[in-house]
């Protein structure tokens, strides 16, 4: 069984399409009391998200004790707090590691807000972090909105230069935050038409899962920063009264 445990809300990236929540900030002594509920109810999985989950302070404690208890640990992040001399120690408890990359084209990246010279860090990771950590999974999520799917080929092209183990193309819904602000869902037209370019292709050296509203219409339990329960589900969020603190 898995959760999403957005662990913070901060992110050092303004994203135009960012559907984050926004809540406070427990302590690590209260997130490990969420830790030791998460055992006692059978979750196997985490799925750390946030924000940007490396900007959590006592993120890599957590994940050192989340890993002697036994859990899989999937880190949701933009990497760009992670570098060549911190690399090993932040990724050593991480089983699969998922980065957000939308564009090559560095102009994009700049007119979306996600950052200057973000592929070109981006690169330089994936160059590396398998000679850092042999057997650790490296995911690419890209997600489908109005500008992103006019550069897709430039992605696909740009990712087989590279040892990864999926690309995850995930069909962007102004779900909750910033990206309710935004006009940039694509039509289903436009879906169908990446799902019969990408989802069968024979040359890839990486998986290729496509998520749309099937997906996105399934159950997700998330975890907020705050310690509140949300479930997720059909694209609305429904708050729980219950807590895992």
């Amino acid at each position: 069984m898995k959760v999403c445990w957005n662990i913070t809300s901060r992110c050092n990236k303004n994203c135009k399409y960012c559907f984050k929540f926004n809540q406070k900030e427990l302590s690590l002594e209260e997130n490990k009391k969420i830790l030791e509920n998460l055992t006692k109810r059978g979750i196997t999985n985490i799925g750390w998200s946030g924000g940007e989950p490396f900007l959590y302070p006592d993120l890599k404690e957590l994940l050192k004790l989340s890993k002697e208890k036994g859990f899989i640990n999937h880190v949701n992040t933009n990497a760009t707090l992670l570098n060549e001399d911190n690399l090993k120690e932040n990724i050593e408890n991480i089983d699969r590691i998922i980065i957000s990359l939308d564009f090559i084209d560095e102009n994009e990246n700049k007119i979306y807000e996600i950052g200057e010279n973000y592929y070109q860090h981006i690169s330089s990771l994936l160059k590396i972090m398998k000679k850092v950590k042999p057997s650790i999974e490296i995911q690419i999520n890209t997600v489908l909105f109005k500008g992103s799917i006019k550069r897709l080929k430039e992605v696909y092209n740009a990712l087989k230069n590279y040892d990864i183990d999926c690309w995850k193309l995930i069909r962007f819904f102004p779900v909750r935050g910033k990206a309710l602000e935004e006009n940039l869902a694509i039509t289903d037209e436009e879906f169908l038409k990446i799902v019969d370019e990408y989802k069968y292709k024979e040359d890839q050296n990486f998986k290729i899962v496509i998520h749309g509203k099937k997906e996105m219409s399934e159950r997700h339990i998330i975890i907020l920063s705050s310690g509140k329960l949300v479930y997720s589900e059909n694209c609305e969020d429904i708050e729980v009264e219950e807590t895992l603190i």
